[in-house]
């Protein structure tokens, strides 16, 4: 095609026809000029095209992750609420405001009021969208804002959950393991169930465990971060389903 263009301008300016050679000279500049912008165009298109693709597999894969994680959350929320119960169980022991014991939910309680769900967020396909750069796909800053408040880890608050889970459920596991058998723990977990029978084999101690005002302090500061556990389930369940929503009706 090159050598076809160049033979027709060869053969006017050889027939002297100058004004003909600079006008087809022209158009043929004319033309390459809009080749070069319909090939751009083109390539434009298809890279939109590709961020596109791109930016609904990431928008799929966020709405799974929350899904997932308001199910997870809601799940814990729940484990959190009946180890909590177990643990008003037994403080009403140790308080004596119990009128019938059932040893056996009894020696359950133990295990279930120092028992603290841990949080854990699916952030894989954030984390993607953050290390791949591809978070400039979504122009959106009330989106980025959401994402941002969801899995940006606060460090204050996760400063003060490792702090007290050190200094009330470790204090209360080491405590109250003097006044029991080791056994107690080893069935809970190997079984993941709670004990069901046979409750003596554990030798709990239930007088001292009465008498040990340690214990019952500890027992006290568990019941009250609970609650702060609890609110921190319902924040960020709250948070994932305001994004699940404002995804999928902007998807």
């Amino acid at each position: 095609m090159i050598k076809f263009f160049r033979k027709i301008r060869q053969n006017l300016l050889a027939e002297g026809k100058t004004t003909k050679y600079f006008k087809y000279a022209l158009g043929e500049i004319i033309l390459v000029v809009i080749g070069i912008l319909i090939a751009l165009q083109v390539n434009n298109w298809n890279e939109e095209r590709k961020n596109n693709e791109v930016k609904q597999s990431l928008v799929e894969n966020l709405i799974a992750d929350l899904k997932e994680d308001i199910q997870n959350l809601e799940t814990l929320n729940t484990i959190n609420t009946n180890a909590e119960n177990e643990g008003f169980y037994l403080a009403s022991y140790l308080d004596d405001s119990l009128k019938e014991i059932d040893t056996l939910r009894l020696t359950n309680s133990i295990v279930f009021c120092g028992y603290i769900p841990n949080k854990s967020l699916i952030s894989s396909t954030y984390n993607d969208l953050i290390n791949s750069n591809n978070i400039h796909l979504f122009n959106d800053v009330k989106l980025k804002k959401l994402l941002d408040e969801y899995y940006v880890n606060n460090s204050w608050f996760q400063l003060l959950n490792s702090r007290i889970l050190k200094t009330v459920w470790y204090d209360y596991r080491d405590e109250m393991s003097k006044f029991h058998s080791p056994k107690l723990y080893q069935d809970f977990y190997t079984f993941q169930k709670p004990i069901e029978s046979n409750v003596s084999k554990y030798h709990v101690q239930w007088n001292q465990i009465k008498n040990n005002d340690y214990l019952n302090t500890q027992v006290g500061m568990i019941g009250a971060y609970r609650i702060l556990i609890r609110q921190d389930f319902e924040k960020y369940t709250q948070k994932a389903k305001t994004i699940l929503k404002y995804l999928e009706e902007t998807k």
